[in-house]
């Protein structure tokens, strides 16, 4: 994902205020999450800079398989600055020992139907790759059971916009149980 995939499909208008608190991560198309369990997101103030911008804590945590012990809680922490841009746009650097490792997003798909003074209920994310991850998009929800018309709209939203047609291929849901099965969008979608 290039940095002017993702700045193109950024939206223009985003209040990070109403971004803050838990998110789940309900469907994606990062390979990292293929072995992992209910993955979220949970984003709060660090600070503002001079220039009005705003940094906020990004704390992802899941299940974690692993070797003869099943599935453990992981984390990774780090801070997403807000580039002066676009005010939907974001550079994540990690914490400790991921201080060095840096990646570009920007939100994409954001709630229009809550009013201005309420959080967001539900946004989608872009993603550049990592070391550890391929690009991608992510949509989070508050919950991980959304209305069906959120899902339904995002999947139109992704047909019809010109970069996001082939960015969002091979969305899937994550996964909440240990099963094998991975459900695509494409299967679940209700048109």
């Amino acid at each position: 994902m290039s940095i002017e995939d993702i700045d193109g499909a950024s939206v223009e208008e985003f209040d990070p205020y109403r971004a803050t608190g838990l998110w789940h991560i309900l469907a994606t198309n990062l390979n990292i999450w293929k072995n992992k369990l209910t993955p979220t997101v949970t984003y709060s103030i660090h600070d503002q800079l001079p220039d009005g911008r705003v940094r906020l804590n990004n704390l992802v945590e899941y299940y974690s398989k692993r070797l003869c012990v099943g599935y453990r809680p992981a984390s990774i922490e780090g801070i997403d600055t807000q580039l002066p841009n676009k005010p939907s746009r974001y550079q994540w650097q990690g914490n400790g020992i991921l201080k060095f490792f840096t990646n570009e997003s920007g939100f994409i798909f954001v709630d229009n139907e809550t009013t201005s003074d309420r959080p967001y209920q539900w946004v989608a994310k872009i993603y550049s790759p990592t070391l550890f991850s391929s690009d991608g998009i992510d949509l989070m929800t508050r919950t991980r059971q959304p209305p069906t018309h959120i899902l339904n709209d995002f999947v139109q939203f992704c047909r019809d916009h010109p970069i996001l047609k082939s960015k969002s291929a091979n969305m899937y849901y994550t996964r909440e149980k240990a099963g094998n099965e991975i459900y695509y969008i494409q299967d679940l979608q209700i048109d």
